[in-house]
């Protein structure tokens, strides 16, 4: 049974908390064993609704500002929550509220740990918009790296974009995705970032769901660049 939920997208840890809770019916009969053995012929539902092992979606989100990447949060009027409320989707890494671009969404559990995990190398390329004026050595500083609060951060590929009488634009390329690891590492060169666009995530890119609050379906050729992630893995 824990292998089938896998199979369905959830975590090994997720898939046993749902079991032990007396979720799992199969053939309408509580299930609360995770070694339980599941045969082809089965009806397994979780809360009543009937799984089916790979049936994976794919969507991307353009998240618009203001919005919180979870699902539920009782302190936050506005979550992603509301442009997916009848999938049962998660979230491939997160966004600051403020900060805006693209995000995966599936069930598949295995692609999100790839999505997520730096060894895995999936680059997440931003726009970020800063006070005051940048140079290229100070860019350099953050490429070589910074130590913060015991995490060592740093900048995979930098272009600067626009240089203004106050402001900055530059492009970035991030592969570990701290908590708030773009605006502590310009925070380390005193300069506050003022507006944060994640433009891609792997192969998904922005024009794919180029206005805030559209989302999309993966399908196709964009899919199949998807899911050759987890080539990675093997």
């Amino acid at each position: 049974m824990q292998k089938y939920l896998q199979l369905c997208g959830y975590a090994r840890r997720k898939a046993d908390i749902i079991i032990f809770s007396g979720r799992i019916k199969v053939n309408n009969k509580v299930v609360k064993e995770p070694w339980y053995e599941v045969k082809n012929s089965d009806v397994v539902s979780l809360d009543n609704q009937k799984l089916t092992s790979n049936n994976f979606e794919y969507y991307a989100l353009h998240k618009p500002k203001g919005y919180v990447t979870t699902l539920y949060d009782p302190k936050e009027k506005k979550t992603i929550k509301e442009f997916f409320k009848d999938k049962p989707l998660k979230v491939a890494g997160r966004l600051d509220k403020d900060a805006t671009g693209v995000l995966i969404l599936t069930n598949d559990g295995e692609l999100i740990n790839i999505l997520t995990s730096a060894k895995y190398r999936v680059k997440k390329v931003y726009i970020v918009k800063v006070k005051g004026k940048i140079n290229f050595k100070e860019l350099l500083t953050l490429k070589k790296g910074i130590w913060d609060n015991g995490e060592f951060l740093r900048l995979e590929y930098f272009e600067i974009l626009d240089v203004g009488f106050n402001y900055s634009t530059v492009k970035v390329e991030m592969i570990k995705g701290k908590k708030h690891e773009v605006k502590r590492l310009f925070k380390n060169i005193n300069h506050e970032v003022l507006e944060l666009k994640r433009i891609s995530h792997g192969p998904i890119d922005i024009s794919f769901v180029p206005n805030p609050g559209d989302i999309k379906e993966i399908k196709g050729k964009l899919l199949k660049k998807l899911l050759k992630l987890k080539e990675r893995k093997a």
